[in-house]
Parts: C-alpha cells; structure tokens; sequence
C-alpha cells in the first residue's frame, strides 16, 4: 500500500472520529454518524414553541380514535397523533366489555406543560405533555384504569432522561422507561389515564451552538463521500508485476559416442 492511500485513509477516520464526537455532543448519547443523506431531522411541534421555534412551528393538533368493544373488551388497537409524537397502545382486554356500550373512544391532546403542575426540582420537559383520555361509547363513561395495561409512546425535542405522569395534571411521578425509534423517542406502560411528558436533568443548551453543531455536521456529513471518493480517485494505480519465471531444468550435455578400437 502506498504512502499517499495510508494517509488518505487516516485522514477519513479523523474525520469521522470528530464527526462522531460532535453528534455526541448534539444528541447527548453515544451515537454513530452515518453519512446517508442531507435531510435534517423533522423539527418538534410544539404546543408552546421556545422563542427560536417559533416562527417555523407547527402546533400539534388533537386526535381521537374509536374501536369497537365486544365481548372481551377492547381490541390491540393504536391510536397515534397526525405528526407521530405520541402513540397510545392498548391491549386486547385493556378496556372490559360494558354493555350495552359497543365501543370505546381514545383522545390524545397536546398540552403545554407550563399549564400543568411544576415538574420535580432540577426537571425540564422536553416534550409537551399529551394527556390520554379514555371513554366508552356510547355512554360516554370515562375509564379511569385499564383492566390490562397497554402503552405510550413519545418522541420528544432532545434527548430525555425521565418519563413523568400525572393522573391530576398537577403532581408528578416518574415512571420507568425504555427508549424507542431515532427521534428521542421514550415508551413506558400504560394503566391509568392522565398526563406524560417527556423530561431531562441536562442544563438547556445555548440554541446558537446547537444549530451551528448540527449545521457542520450535516456540512462534513455530506462531503465525507465526496472526499473518499475523491481520493481514492486519485490515487495512482496499482503496477503489474509479471510475475518471476520459473527456471527449467538444466541441460545435460549429449554423452560423447564410444567408437570401435580397431585391432
């Protein structure tokens, strides 16, 4: 291997390794950059958009679901907001039959969590709080508890490390966690109706650097193919070496003919 392809080579993984120590630093997790594309992440919606969101935010709406009660309650079903940051899951039994009801209705709203109850000390939301709602239809009779627990599902603007609920929207408890998909997203189970946000302990970072970090990265992200392939365009080709021959068989000399002595 040449000089010039080691260097190109130590060169690229430089490059990553500073790649990959900037997402960190934008994620707030260990993550590896992969270089498949330039579109951004889909910014968050928010109900009440921080000051540098809010002049391209986009507030998230409400969303009802209904599904169909028999006589083992409710079925697996979703039920899931238009933009995707929240998702509620029941299990098959979650609601039990309640006749003569022969439905049962999911409402999924957006909250603005400085509306709500102060979150614990040293917490800040990361998310907006969806409060979760469950009826039956057609009496309209709330369901406070469901009978099998299901589960929600929210993504959030940066990465949390705490799941929060609250059943009265004032007080709040956290809840054991699990994350899920590549927007900082968080699942945990579901057995009572009220209010979950998603939460961290993390100082807020300064916007300023956040939006320059993830600017160069998206800049190096989409450059990094074009250098390798540049490089490695320009190396110079490798020389054919023929191969050595192989040497024969020595000669050996034709045996002199023994003539006839003449008496």
């Amino acid at each position: 291997m040449s000089r010039r392809a080691v260097r190109a080579g130590v060169g690229l993984a430089v490059l990553y390794v500073v790649v990959a120590l900037a997402t960190e630093r934008v994620a707030s997790r260990p993550v590896l950059p992969l270089f498949d594309g330039f579109a951004p992440p889909t910014p968050y919606s928010w109900v009440n958009p921080p000051p540098a969101r809010a002049g391209d935010n986009v507030v998230p709406k409400p969303v009802e679901r209904t599904f169909p009660l028999g006589p083992d309650g409710s079925p697996a079903s979703n039920a899931s907001t238009d933009d995707g940051q929240a998702i509620v899951g029941l299990d098959k039994g979650s609601v039990p039959a309640q006749p003569p009801d022969t439905g049962v209705t999911v409402r999924i709203v957006p909250t603005d969590p400085a509306t709500l109850g102060p979150l614990p000390p040293g917490m800040r939301a990361v998310s907006n709080a969806y409060q979760v709602m469950v009826s039956y239809l057609p009496s309209q009779v709330p369901v406070t508890r469901l009978a099998v627990k299901g589960t929600i599902a929210l993504t959030a603007a940066e990465v949390g490390n705490r799941m929060l609920y609250s059943a009265d929207g004032w007080t709040w408890e956290q809840r054991d966690f699990r994350p899920y998909g590549t927007d900082q997203g968080v699942f945990t189970e579901l057995d009572a109706v009220g209010w979950f946000l998603v939460a961290t302990s993390s100082a807020p970072r300064s916007p300023a650097t956040t939006d320059g970090l993830k600017v160069f990265l998206l800049v190096v992200g989409g450059l990094a193919p074009v250098i390798g392939a540049v490089l490695v365009l320009t190396l110079p080709s490798p020389v054919t070496v023929a191969a050595p021959t192989r040497p024969g068989p020595r000669s050996r000399p034709a045996p002199k003919k023994k003539g006839r002595r003449r008496r």
